[in-house]
């Protein structure tokens, strides 16, 4: 018996320390995120010339709408107004982030 409960306590204490590692990492992984966000005071992207990670560093825009907004792009060519994009979730609240080359 004083074997089973050894390998309880082992077991115990496995599972632990992998919770643990598995929390520190989620918690890195939110710290150190890769796409840093642009504020609208520092810097506006144009939307015509802006690739797709650029595209979704942008508030409100992630990779799919990044991925829409490229693809329509190449079928109805440059965009003359930021209106263009009233399709977009979230247009609202991304405009503000987004110009056209002037």
């Amino acid at each position: 018996m004083k074997i089973n409960e050894k390998l309880i306590e082992i077991q115990s204490v496995g599972i632990v320390i992998l919770t643990v590692i598995t929390v520190v990492f989620s918690y890195l992984s939110v710290i150190f995120k890769d796409k840093p966000k642009y504020s609208a005071d520092n810097l506006k992207i144009d939307v015509n010339k802006a690739d797709q990670l650029t595209l979704e560093k942008v508030p409100y825009i992630g990779e799919n709408t990044a991925i829409l907004i490229i693809q329509d792009r190449q079928i109805r060519g440059y965009y003359k107004s930021i209106e263009e994009l009233k399709w977009i979730r979230n247009y609202d609240k991304a405009k503000e982030y987004l110009k056209l080359q002037e």
